[in-house]
This record gives structure tokens, sequence and C-alpha cells, in this order.
């Protein structure tokens, strides 16, 4: 539930633009209070970031032109290109990269079968509806969720990345 109210008040802030250190502060407080987290919020024209610590676990969320894809960020999970990337959730034992491409949905989860298959990751389902895809891989104790889905002209590529619980 915590993570949901994080994940809200993150599209808030999107939705409300960027700001200065006077909405950064309140924003702090109004993530602080609904998860419990102590954050820290840099907002920009380029996007915002969000760093902070919860119950022992860490956090990072980026957006817009400011979004950095994790350092730690699987290797053996490729991220699709050309593509943008629009915004990435870093947690403790996952994450999350949203990229936009101009390439049809089609194109990208060809592409990405054969880059997981060709990375040693096995394919444990396909979804096809309503013109999206999603595409979900297991290895090791790992599962990684892809969904592609056509958006506003342009099609928009969801990967998560997350450890098995034992």
């Amino acid at each position: 539930m915590k993570r949901l109210s994080l994940c809200l008040c993150c599209f808030l802030l999107l939705l409300n633009g960027c700001g200065n250190s006077v909405e950064e502060k309140a924003v702090e407080k109004k993530i602080e209070k609904e998860t419990g987290a102590k954050t820290q919020v840099d907002l920009s024209d380029q996007g915002m970031k969000i760093t902070g610590a919860t119950e022992g676990e860490k956090f990072t969320v980026t957006t817009g032109d400011a979004t950095e894809i994790p350092k730690n960020f699987p290797e053996d999970v490729p991220l699709y290109q050309p593509s943008k990337a629009m915004s990435a959730l870093e947690v403790t034992g996952g994450y999350s990269v949203t990229l936009t491409t101009a390439d049809p949905v089609d194109k990208v989860a060809e592409s990405y079968k054969e880059q997981m298959t060709s990375h040693g990751w096995a394919e444990q389902a396909v979804m096809n509806m309503g013109g999206q895809t999603v595409l979900v891989y297991g290895k090791d104790q790992r599962v990684t969720n892809i969904a592609v889905m056509p958006m506003e002209g342009e099609t928009t590529i969801t990967v998560t990345v997350a450890t098995e619980e034992q």
C-alpha cells in the first residue's frame, strides 16, 4: 500500500508540473506523511527525481528528460533501441523503466522475444490483447515483465524486473 501511495504521489507531481524548493518541500512532506518515507525531491523543467528510504528499503524515481536508467539495471535485460526513457524506478529488489519509440508494437515485441531468449531468459507467458503485448520471462530468481502498447501515436514499453521472493 505504501508503494502505491508513493507512485500516486509521483504521478500527481507529473500532473502539477515542476516547481521550486517550496513545492519540493511540500511534496517531500506529503510523501513522508503517506508512506513514512524520508525523501528528497528535485523538480526542474527537465522532469523530476525523487530519492528516499522507507522501512530499510531505498528507492529512486526519475521522470521526463531527467530520467536516468538505474546504474545497476541488469545488463541481461535489453532496453529497446531506438527509444527514449520517460521514467525509471529503482527499489530494493527491482526496477521499472518506461520507454517510448516510434516503432510499432509488433516490431518491439518481436525484438524482445529474440533478445530475451538470447540473453538466457525463459519465456513464461505471452499475451496479446487489444493491440498490446505483454511478455513475461524468468531467469535465476528473477522475473521480467515487458508491456508494449500503442499510446498517442507512439509505442510505450514498460520493462519491470523483480527478484522473486523465496
